[in-house]
């Protein structure tokens, strides 16, 4: 496996200083399915681009206050800094076997309910992947989180994301803006509605080439306004991802780049899926929810990284930011990344890793098992996956000093009952 280079803890140590003073730096197989964390108020421009449909629709005396020179600086500050962050944490991009533009997991919010009583506004968040992180966000109302995959895809999907829940004003405007539809404000949702009425009022707008333009062009005007280094070639991955959302709309499934003849779930089902119980839906469930993750993005508090979970960079680097900024890992989604780690040289590094999290006792992984040929016993009717939660401390202690292990056993040993 391809490394990069090796941990460098006092650069991250003045980055962390710089970060905290607002100073500028410089930025610049078997199923083969997985989450891949291991290889196997807007201003003048935002403004110019918001598409016609939805300027003719605001009146001038309903038009957003030009911001204060102050606001103005603290909306400098947090751009530099998500930026930093992103690029000085960053690994370089690796080769992954799916897309991963949604989920594959049916059965993410099994554990939704142990995830909403683990709340902790002063923790942080970890993840993999795309969407099913912001229900696990909405669910433990962390401080801060990162989202860490191996793939620069995975990034650029999330700086896609922060900006439609900027852009939003509700859940069906984001839905219809992911999908590039057009949208009038005045059929938005009530905040009584589920995500079902929602889903319905997001996609009822038109949706044409036109469309599709207006709202990629009104998300990637907040996009380069991250100031994260962007390529011609990430502005590219962006706007194809973009367009398999609009091409694909509800209907758009997780694919391997070699097809197996699986179908796997649709936008649709993953936005719509609850806890067993079905108490308890996704981050478009309620509008709480929705607007949870609008702050955190808006704040730049949900940030995207490019890394290996084995690697010598993001991870490490991120812990030493962690530390030196005095938060705790309090939930870690590792998704099924661990089952592309065992490997005895790959895994010893994935161990070192987590050793350098910050983390305490009530510290929690969240596991993706994906039955391919063994069923989880904690897998329920109708599902391939099974989704499990355990203690990280109890990680190190069964774990930490073994040379490898089975996946099996890091899903089924040490679980905590729902």
């Amino acid at each position: 496996m391809k490394r990069t280079s090796r941990l460098r803890a006092p650069t991250v140590f003045l980055l962390a200083a710089s970060l905290a003073l607002g100073c500028a730096t410089t930025s610049k197989g078997t199923d083969q399915e997985a989450t891949s964390g291991a290889r196997p108020s807007p201003d003048s421009a935002q403004a110019a681009a918001q598409p016609a449909s939805q300027a003719s629709q605001k009146s001038p005396a309903s038009a957003d206050p030009l911001p204060s020179a102050s606001a103005e600086r603290t909306k400098e500050n947090a751009s530099r800094k998500f930026s930093e962050l992103v690029d000085g944490l960053s690994e370089k991009d690796e080769y992954f076997f799916s897309d991963n533009l949604i989920s594959n997991e049916t059965s993410y919010m099994q554990t939704a309910s142990a995830l909403d009583a683990h709340k902790d506004p002063t923790g942080v968040y970890l993840g993999v992947g795309p969407e099913q992180n912001f229900s696990y966000i909405a669910l433990t109302r962390p401080s801060l989180a990162f989202v860490v995959d191996i793939r620069r895809a995975n990034m650029l999907l999330h700086l896609l994301y922060r900006a439609a829940f900027e852009q939003a004003g509700s859940r069906a405007e984001f839905v219809s803006v992911l999908l590039g539809h057009s949208f009038d404000p005045a059929q938005k949702e009530a905040a009584s509605d589920g995500v079902a009425r929602v889903l319905e009022l997001g996609a009822k707008g038109a949706a044409s080439e036109e469309s599709f333009k207006a709202a990629h062009l009104a998300l990637m005007t907040r996009v380069e306004g991250y100031g994260v280094s962007l390529s011609t070639a990430d502005k590219e991955t962006l706007k194809k991802t973009h367009r398999a959302f609009f091409e694909d709309q509800l209907a758009l499934r997780f694919e391997l780049k070699e097809k197996n003849g699986r179908s796997y779930p649709t936008l649709k089902e993953l936005f719509t899926t609850t806890s067993p119980d079905g108490k308890l839906g996704g981050f478009l469930a309620t509008d709480e929810s929705f607007q949870f993750i609008k702050s955190m993005q808006t704040q730049g508090r949900i940030i995207p990284l490019v890394g290996d979970f084995a690697g010598d960079k993001a991870l490490p680097e991120l812990a030493a930011y962690l530390k030196a900024e005095g938060k705790t890992v309090h939930t870690f989604y590792v998704s099924n990344v661990e089952q592309y780690l065992l490997e005895p040289k790959v895994w010893k590094n994935w161990v070192r890793n987590v050793k350098a999290l910050p983390k305490d006792d009530s510290s929690l992984f969240v596991r993706a098992y994906l039955d391919q040929g063994r069923k989880h016993p904690k897998q329920m009717k109708g599902h391939r996956t099974a989704t499990v939660h355990s203690k990280m401390v109890d990680f190190e202690t069964s774990f930490g000093d073994k040379p490898t292990t089975t996946f099996w056993a890091l899903c089924t040993e040490k679980m905590v009952a729902p």
